[in-house]
């Protein structure tokens, strides 16, 4: 088999990303892929045996870069909690269709049809990146113990994180394509903030 360097590895992958999110899994052949490409398909065919096995390895891929783009907006200089987690969950609302000019894509392609396929198809792929997400938001709650009261959020980090996972996934699912929806998920980190913020003495409210 010939040596898959990375600059082509990823056009295969980019390629497959875009023709499964265009066309959905069943409609979505080899031939399709590869014209996408621009290679031939006995071309692909030597680094993918099936359709099965180019689709776990792109939608891998597509999720394994939301995933390090999260990871990056959890770490960003100067930036406080609450924009910290905002910037995570919206990454996870871009995937699940919900557009916003202010706020970073989701990746190359994906959105709320591939999510879904990947959800049958490839659930364990599906299972690891939200796992991956999850204690993407779990650091950010752990690392601002200045403005999350550890008390307060003791060992239930991993469950906040994801009641905000699946919070932000319903928000998308009903209010997909709407400006509202970022709004919905800033309400929703306002909230998470207020709640599990320590009180401040007395002298410090005056």
């Amino acid at each position: 088999m010939p040596e898959l360097t990375e600059a082509r590895h990823d056009r295969f992958l980019r390629a497959a990303v875009d023709c499964f999110s265009r066309f959905g899994y069943r409609r979505t052949s080899m031939d399709v892929i590869a014209r996408a490409a621009k290679v031939s398909r006995p071309a692909l065919y030597q680094y993918f045996r099936n359709k099965e096995e180019i689709f776990r390895a792109a939608v891998r891929w597509g999720l394994e870069g939301v995933a390090d783009r999260a990871e990056a907006a959890a770490r960003k200089p100067g930036a406080d909690a609450a924009e910290r987690l905002s910037a995570v969950l919206f990454l996870v609302l871009g995937m699940h269709g919900t557009g916003d000019a202010d706020r970073p894509g989701s990746g190359p392609g994906f959105g709320a049809e591939l999510a879904a396929e990947t959800y049958q198809q490839a659930n364990d792929v599906w299972v690891a990146f939200e796992d991956r997400i999850v204690g993407v938001l779990r650091s950010v709650l752990e690392g601002h113990p200045d403005t999350f009261d550890p008390s307060a959020l003791g060992a239930r980090a991993a469950e906040t994180a994801t009641m905000l996972l699946y919070a932000t996934k319903g928000i998308a699912l009903q209010a997909r394509g709407t400006p509202e929806a970022a709004g919905h998920v800033r309400l929703l980190v306002d909230m998470a903030v207020r709640g599990l913020t320590p009180p401040r003495p007395p002298h410090e409210t005056l």
